[in-house]
């Protein structure tokens, strides 16, 4: 298995994680043996990670109305099937892949064929202190990122603005890749770091704002609340908003007006 393989495993573990703690959800195994088959938006993540159009269902399926939701906005469909014709199949399956996997940058990190180091500028004030270490010692020790720390080091007050900024003006100058800022809630960072022209901060409300953030506003900058998000939560939207790429065309066009400055 080679780098992008095992990064791709890792964001798919994350993500499965993420979504069945986020919800509560009980395994499948246990789902299975009190009532009928379950699809929720783990196992609907869980398929467009793994680059397939449709999910086929067998007998009598509940679907979550936020799988629905989830599947519809990735173009995902539910195909039905007769119990009789899938005698001898699981609850439910997944269809045949697509030709094309999702689309991931092409070298995110650092790997043999490719030594180039990507550089990821953070920045916290003290609501934000604790997980930005975590963040930073998994970036650099697990994921093989470069970070670039503009503090702050400690847990004492300081006014997140300063933090923003800098963040914010490394990801306006071009001189690193992305940026990632961590507040109490993300959102006074997020306001500071758009005042810089070209700068497109997110704040990573969760998996799906982060996946739109990229694909569609291509977004250069994640804003996360320290006080609102665990270790693993946080690993999962840091690596989605680092390994999702822009999809181009359309939304091509509005970013651009996006980083228009109106007369």
């Amino acid at each position: 298995m080679n780098r992008l393989e095992l990064e791709s495993l890792v964001r798919e573990t994350l993500l499965a994680r993420l979504t069945q703690a986020s919800v509560g959800e009980r395994p499948a195994t246990a789902r299975a043996a009190t009532g009928p088959p379950l699809i929720t938006e783990k196992e609907v993540l869980a398929a467009r990670a793994r680059g397939e159009v449709s999910i086929s269902l067998v007998g009598r399926t509940i679907i979550t109305p936020l799988a629905r939701e989830t599947a519809d906005r990735y173009r995902i469909q539910f195909t039905e099937f007769s119990t009789e014709a899938a005698s001898a199949k699981p609850d439910f399956h997944v269809a045949p892949k697509r030709s094309a996997p999702i689309r991931t940058d092409p070298a995110p990190a650092a790997t043999p064929d490719s030594p180039r180091v990507v550089t990821i500028a953070m920045g916290a004030d003290h609501g934000g202190f604790p997980l930005k270490a975590e963040l930073k010692k998994f970036l650099e020790e697990e994921a093989g990122y470069r970070v670039l720390d503009v503090g702050t080091f400690s847990d004492s007050a300081v006014d997140y603005p300063d933090f923003a900024h800098k963040v914010a003006g490394l990801v306006a100058r071009g001189e690193v890749h992305r940026g990632i800022v961590i507040d109490g809630m993300g959102i006074g960072s997020c306001m500071a770091a758009n005042r810089h022209l070209g700068v497109r901060a997110a704040l990573g409300a969760g998996i799906l704002e982060v996946v739109n953030a990229r694909e569609h506003n291509d977004a250069n900058v994640l804003c996360l609340g320290g006080k609102m998000l665990g270790s693993l939560a946080a690993r999962a939207l840091v690596m989605v908003f680092l390994t999702t790429v822009f999809g181009g065309g359309r939304h091509a066009r509005r970013v651009a007006k996006i980083d228009e400055v109106p007369a």
